[in-house]
């Protein structure tokens, strides 16, 4: 039950900020193309966690991040509790 809960409140909204986590030590800049070809909008990248927070309207956005390299895709409100991420944090 506890695992449900929580997949439930990580998936990601459409509409809504996402965070798209990658294998640590990518480079932000790999990390701003994987979400630039996954046709979505960069609204910060945290390095130290190797994590772009990003939004992303079309159909088929979180496949295309997954496609694009990244390894897990979550809703960024519930990213942010986990990695202590802040708005405005250094890119």
């Amino acid at each position: 039950m506890a695992i449900a809960a929580l997949l439930i409140a990580a998936w990601p909204v459409p509409g809504r900020p996402i965070a798209a986590f990658f294998p640590a030590g990518t480079a932000s800049a790999d990390i701003a193309q994987a979400v630039t070809e996954a046709s979505g909008s960069l609204l910060q990248i945290d390095t130290a966690a190797a994590v772009a927070f990003t939004m992303g309207e079309r159909d088929g956005f979180v496949s295309s991040l997954y496609g694009a390299g990244a390894w897990l895709v979550i809703d960024a409100a519930f990213a942010r509790l986990c990695t202590g991420s802040a708005e405005g944090s250094s890119r």
